[in-house]
């Protein structure tokens, strides 16, 4: 969105960064503790698995978020049938919401996986972090799993919206010029994110005397 991004120079900004793992794509904020309109927490309680140290000060803590398809991602139906199912018929779709303290490009089963940094100007991260809210259907969890909620999303899942174009819609909602129909697939994908970040080098730069 013109205006919006890159930020202008002298302005707050906020880092966020992308994960793409060989299947999954997810992005992470600065974690805060915070409740959202919807009455969504996502702070972590005694019961996260995620490490408790007091030494892991809240500024080293991400909060990321992620679409999947919920049969596939939560009930194991991951099946041959399964990925027709998933990619040729609208299904229910979950957000994943964690806290953790690396970034899923960290911590992927399944690499290779690349990570994204983006700087963001005040007005596009509440953008951002509105559209990832408003992705939520219900703000009761319909599973916790260690430091991951995952809630009913109010998209269904199909082969033209799954965890690329998720993230892409919110991205694009930050300004960045991703086109959310050119995500088709994981290498679609990073090849938007590596321009953006080309763009972002390039107004960064000095401009030569």
């Amino acid at each position: 969105m013109a205006g919006l991004w890159p930020p202008q120079n002298e302005t707050p900004v906020h880092t966020i960064t992308v994960s793409l793992d060989s299947w999954h794509a997810m992005i992470a904020l600065p974690h805060e503790n915070r409740s959202a309109d919807s009455g969504l927490r996502t702070e972590r309680n005694p019961s996260d698995s995620e490490p408790q140290s007091s030494a892991l000060a809240p500024q080293h803590l991400f909060e990321e978020w992620g679409y999947a398809e919920q049969a596939w991602y939560l009930e194991g139906r991951t099946e041959v049938t399964g990925i027709i199912r998933a990619l040729f018929w609208p299904t229910p779709g979950v957000i994943e919401v964690g806290v953790h303290d690396r970034v899923w490009a960290d911590r992927t089963p399944q690499p290779p996986a690349e990570r994204f940094f983006f700087q963001v100007s005040a007005e596009g991260y509440a953008r951002l972090l509105h559209y990832l809210q408003s992705s939520i259907a219900d703000s009761k969890p319909v599973l916790t799993a260690g430091s991951s909620r995952f809630y009913q999303a109010t998209r269904f899942y199909h082969l033209f919206h799954h965890c690329h174009q998720y993230a892409a819609l919110a991205l694009r909602e930050a300004g960045l010029p991703l086109s959310p129909s050119w995500a088709l697939t994981r290498n679609l994908f990073a090849m938007q994110l590596r321009r953006a970040e080309q763009l972002a080098k390039k107004a960064a730069a000095p401009e030569a005397p």
